[in-house]
């Protein structure tokens, strides 16, 4: 028999993570590359974003855009991961981030995650702008640990 499994909540040391303004009815947190501590050094690349809907502990979603095996959560914690659409020239990052920039796709994510009332109430604008500081954040990170 199978332990009982919990929703994950969001993190509590927050070093690290980066806040993304995605509105009112969102919290949204960026990881530019998220290594568990004590693991070997393998060249994986660990982005991660984690969404809870403002007020809840509860992650909603988890995107990790892994360099390898990328794949998100819906409910993490609760529900198995899935793997994560990566067209043919896409970085995995990009990958996520149509969920971002194609709002209704990203609503539906919410819907699956039971968070259709504030699936209803998200701005198609303010989800946007969170890819928009995500590709930023990104892009820096980049850049620091290429110099």
């Amino acid at each position: 028999m199978r332990g009982l499994r919990s929703q994950q909540t969001m993190p509590e040391d927050r070093s690290g993570w980066h806040y993304i303004d995605a509105g009112p009815h969102l919290e949204v947190l960026f990881h530019p590359d998220r290594r568990r501590a004590g693991r070997e050094p393998d060249h994986i690349e660990r982005p991660s974003i984690v969404v809870a809907v403002a007020g809840k502990r509860e992650q909603a979603l988890r995107f990790d855009p892994f360099s390898v095996g990328a794949h998100f959560h819906i409910r993490p914690g609760l529900a198995d991961q899935i793997p994560l659409p990566v067209a043919e020239g896409q970085n995995p990052r990009d990958a996520v981030l149509v969920f971002f920039d194609k709002p209704l796709r990203f609503r539906g994510l919410l819907a699956l995650a039971e968070e259709d009332e504030v699936a209803s109430q998200l701005r198609d604008e303010e989800l946007k702008n969170a890819a928009s500081q995500i590709r930023a954040l990104s892009a820096a990170a980049h850049q620091s640990s290429a110099a």
